[in-house]
């Protein structure tokens, strides 16, 4: 496991965010990447590089998860507010989500929904259906990483070497607007053709924090989800507010237990078989 988990982790978990809630949890197999990328704007590769660097052991900040239709203008978007908690451990980070109230139109209601990833497991808590899913996401003492960009359960386009960033993104920067986050950056992330990241995503934007105790974080983030055409039909847009860095707190929190009423899903990885031996 590589020493630098932590910073991948945190600097990258909402993209991990939009992938859990939107029903993310099966592994996928590496691609290939390309060997050249093309000249870098030096204000992209600053970001980047702050990204890269920006050391966080702990984070718990507010978040709110939206989705919103690209074709169906006058549908109405789902919001779901909560919690995310996230700390560097050995021999893998962990982090939870935890949504407690959604907006649907201009209804406002109670929600129970959590998504935990302990190292191993991935569990997911949904009150409306009173289920919880746990599902092995790394074998026992295995030593893979389940961050790794472009290679993992949890695909993170942060925190990482900018020739992996580079290699699986086409990265540019927007011009501030009006409506961005105050004090951020704003790049506009585009799946190269051929990518794990690029079958479910045409676009990914970031905002990432410019000053602040959590400058070098990304604040916001809007990913457009494709449909089977390769068109987007829809956006996840997260954003992060009151973010805590470095301010301690308990491993009890990453914990879900199944309620009584509930029904508990549990989904195992298939073994590995041993190699047989072709010879006669």
């Amino acid at each position: 496991m590589q020493q630098n988990i932590g910073r991948q982790a945190a600097a990258g978990m909402i993209l991990t965010l939009a992938a859990c809630v939107a029903g993310y949890g099966q592994q996928v197999p590496p691609t290939g990447k390309p060997d050249t990328a093309p000249a870098l704007d030096p204000l992209v590769d600053k970001i980047l590089t702050r990204l890269e660097q920006r050391e966080v052991h702990d984070l718990r900040a507010k978040v709110k998860w939206e989705l919103t239709y690209a074709i169906e203008e006058d549908e109405e978007s789902d919001r779901k507010f909560g919690t995310i908690w996230y700390k560097e451990c050995k021999p893998v980070a962990k982090f939870k989500v935890h949504f407690d109230s959604k907006i649907s139109g201009t209804r406002k209601q109670k929600l129970d929904e959590e998504h935990l990833f302990d190292g191993r497991w991935y569990v997911e808590l949904q009150s409306r259906t009173k289920t919880v899913t746990r599902r092995e996401i790394r074998r026992q003492g295995e030593t893979s990483n389940p961050y790794k960009l472009g290679e993992g359960t949890f695909p993170l386009p942060f925190g990482q070497k900018k020739a992996d960033i580079l290699a699986e993104f086409e990265v540019t920067r927007i011009p501030e607007k009006k409506n961005d986050p105050p004090t951020s950056d704003h790049l506009r992330l585009i799946p190269r053709p051929g990518t794990n990241t690029g079958r479910t995503y045409k676009t990914l934007d970031f905002w990432v924090a410019r000053t602040g105790s959590h400058a070098g974080l990304p604040v916001k983030v809007m990913a457009g989800k494709k449909d089977g055409t390769g068109a987007v039909n829809s956006y996840i847009t997260i954003t992060f507010s009151k973010v805590e860095l470095n301010s301690g707190f308990s491993d009890s929190v990453f914990k879900i237990k199944a309620p009584k009423d509930y029904e508990e899903i549990v989904e195992r990885l298939e073994p590995i078989e041993p190699p047989t031996d072709s010879k006669p």
